[in-house]
């Protein structure tokens, strides 16, 4: 017998340009304060365009806690005509935890101690008092796995396709992209993954595709302007049975 056809869209988004960001002398980590600097702002609003062109609808959106995380949220909500109160905030989405360095100025962190220790631990490699990128796949899997599940379990039920948006940090994209692909975690360091991109990930009965990593095309491309009311809010996409 034929598994039931369903399909879940996870659009994994990388916050904006925060402060620290632009500085990009220290270390920021989980940082829950640090906000957007003013170029941030614009990248922010560029992401809501590009996701409002492509008629991109959320059943669902994640998002960190991290001031930097929610502010993009916020932005590009608002400018594809989204209410912000949809958003459902979670520490679980927070950046890996760089424990005693955050906050610290990177050429004192990175020892060539440290440098070396890195390179031989990979994705096992934790900060003083932090996180490795493994402890961060877990906890981001643990979060997610069962709201996935309960989304393929609503796509059955309405016979259509859900999306979920997800607001939140680079190196928790990395792990979970690691997971999704199967790749060698000694290389996860260079699934890039710049300010506002975007990482789409297709789940159905068929398995699970990944089908775009760190797409920015919206900081690089003219977006045509559209109006709001040309498009069909009910206008999902369906699944062919």
């Amino acid at each position: 017998m034929l598994p039931k056809p369903f399909q879940v869209r996870l659009y994994i988004i990388r916050h904006a340009e925060s402060e620290i960001n632009a500085a990009s002398t220290h270390i920021c980590g989980q940082s829950v304060p640090c906000m957007l600097s003013s170029l941030g702002n614009e990248q922010a609003i560029l992401l809501g365009k590009r996701l409002k062109y492509q008629n991109i609808k959320f059943d669902s959106v994640l998002c960190s806690t991290a001031v930097r995380a929610q502010q993009t949220a916020e932005i590009a909500l608002k400018t594809m005509n989204i209410d912000t109160s949809k958003l459902i905030i979670s520490s679980e989405l927070l950046e890996q935890s760089q424990g005693s360095w955050e906050g610290m100025s990177r050429a004192l962190a990175f020892t060539p101690e440290v440098i070396q220790q890195w390179n031989e631990l990979h994705f096992e490699f934790c900060p003083p008092n932090g996180e490795s990128k493994r402890m961060v796949q877990k906890r981001a899997l643990a979060y997610l796995e069962p709201i996935i599940e309960q989304a393929k379990n609503q796509s059955l039920r309405e016979n259509r396709g859900i999306s979920i948006g997800i607001f939140t940090h680079g190196n928790l994209i990395r792990s979970v992209l690691q997971y999704y692909l199967q790749s060698n975690p000694k290389y996860v360091w260079l699934i890039q993954q710049n300010n506002t991109s975007i990482n789409e990930i297709l789940l159905n009965e068929n398995g699970i595709s990944v089908v775009k990593i760190n797409d920015d095309s919206h900081l690089r491309f003219f977006i045509p302007e559209i109006h709001s009311e040309s498009l069909d809010n009910n206008d999902y996409e369906q699944i062919n049975i």
